[in-house]
């Protein structure tokens, strides 16, 4: 582990390359997305640490040698991010925008405005210059292919080049959130939105403590229903007791994890696998856990078997999307309909894993890769009192 050198070049995280600051960066912000075990503001549909850590401790160390700083450009950037996911009321989804790709630039303007010292026109103009860079949509689904990670990458590429050009005079337009072409009208559903949620207590109810850490790595969407599967197991019931499940899910996650069926109970690559309800639903019934190990064998025949026996309704859930919550109706061979909620799934900010299972995740995730992870738990822990980014090897 060493500290920045003095060429300015930033290490890709647990590689022995090193690059620019801002490509650095965007390398990591993939690297953070790219397993689906990142953290998501939930009612945003927001995975915003996979922006603003790299963009934070990477980039933002380039810029200024102040912990306590970055810290809080961290702070703002999820601040500002949320609001604007939150406001959307997972109408960027319904558009068939990543929600992340959308509201995360605005969030990691935030950030930059802070790590730039941007006064209040700049950020004004700022967050103009935002709605343009936007950009982000699903159809990832329709292959599991990587264009979903590349948008992290996109959006910490594009709040950099807009920070640094607001700071020598370019300019936008001060009405997007509000004016006539505003962000809402463009990505989302007028009829939907909430634009109250823009500032609503804001400085007083901070978005950073609502934020859901995943315990299992697949898409956030499929949590509450693997929650069920596991009070299932835990039951004790057996494959062979069950002749069908049926899972209710809402609107936003059914092309996410449930639409084609087809494809979703038989996915065709680890990526695919991560939003394939039927399939997850099955990893956990037959293992006890989902965990980065489990996509190896995307062919076992207990799980495509079980798998088939999953279909899902859609149904409206009062707790969606603050919370992805799990609801199923599982028929059995005497007859008996077993029924499992999930009202608030694990991890949640109102359901939270606790230090241990966050530090046994980081400990799981960087075995292998990194040699010494306690130094940075270390530095992550005092990261207020650090003066600069870690080369992490």
């Amino acid at each position: 582990m060493q500290q920045l050198t003095t060429k300015g070049i930033y290490s890709v995280w647990g590689k022995t390359i090193s690059l620019s600051a801002d490509y650095a960066a965007m390398v990591n912000g993939v690297s953070s997305h790219i397993l689906d075990f990142d953290d998501t503001h939930t009612s945003a549909i927001l995975h915003g640490s996979a922006i603003l850590t790299p963009l934070c401790l990477t980039y933002g160390f380039s810029q200024c040698s102040d912990g306590k700083k970055i810290l809080k450009a961290f702070i703002v950037g999820w601040e500002i991010a949320a609001r604007v996911g939150s406001a959307s009321k997972g109408t960027f989804h319904k558009r068939g925008f990543h929600s992340t790709a959308i509201a995360g630039i605005f969030g990691a303007i935030a950030s930059m405005s802070v790590i730039l010292n941007l006064n209040k026109e700049q950020i004004i103009n700022a967050f103009g210059l935002a709605g343009s860079f936007a950009s982000g949509v699903n159809e990832f689904l329709a292959n599991g292919s990587n264009s979903k990670v590349m948008h992290i990458a996109n959006v910490i590429k594009n709040s950099i080049l807009i920070a640094h050009i607001t700071k020598v005079g370019v300019t936008g337009p001060s009405t997007i959130f509000e004016g006539r072409d505003n962000i809402f009208k463009c990505f989302g559903l007028l009829n939907e939105i909430d634009i109250t949620c823009l500032d609503k207590n804001l400085g007083s109810c901070w978005e950073i403590l609502t934020i859901s850490i995943k315990p299992y790595p697949c898409c956030h969407f499929a949590h509450g229903l693997i929650d069920c599967i596991k009070s299932l197991r835990i039951d004790g019931i057996r494959d062979q007791d069950i002749i069908h499940i049926t899972c209710f899910v809402d609107t936003v996650p059914i092309n996410f994890i449930c639409s084609p069926i087809e494809r979703k109970r038989n996915p065709k690559t680890e990526y695919e696998a991560k939003f394939a309800m039927p399939f997850l639903l099955a990893l956990m019934f037959f293992d006890g856990d989902i965990t980065l190990a489990s996509y190896k064998n995307l062919h076992r025949p207990e799980i495509l078997n079980f798998a088939n026996k999953i279909s899902y309704q859609e149904r409206s859930s009062l707790g969606f999307p603050k919370y992805f919550p799990g609801h199923m109706e599982v028929k059995l061979k005497t007859g008996k309909i077993l029924k499992k909620d999930i009202l608030i799934n694990k991890g949640n900010g109102d359901n939270p894993l606790s230090k241990e299972e966050l530090e046994r995740k980081f400990f799981s995730n960087v075995n292998g890769i990194i040699t010494k992870p306690n130094i940075i738990l270390d530095y992550i822990y005092n990261l207020e009192q650090q003066t600069a980014t870690l080369d992490i090897k």
